[in-house]
């Protein structure tokens, strides 16, 4: 992911076409979102074994905020 960044800065500082350089952030935005996907699945795969805990409806709120946001 940062050597995509990177290269994104370097395209754009060589002037390469708009579609090459668009394609390479889509590329790192998919990564961003693949890490992003492994951070909340496994938040909520912590969650549930406290959902039936005292506190277990702020842990589902705390967890819809964090869906919420991140969709």
């Amino acid at each position: 992911m940062e050597g995509q960044v990177k290269g994104v800065r370097a395209m754009v500082e060589d002037e390469r076409d708009c579609t090459d350089i668009l394609t390479q952030i889509a590329a790192a935005r998919a990564a961003l979102d693949a890490i992003a996907q492994l951070i909340v699945k496994d938040y909520a795969m912590s969650c549930v074994n406290e959902f039936s805990s005292e506190n277990g409806s702020e842990k589902i709120e705390k967890l819809m905020r964090l869906l919420f946001k991140y969709l």
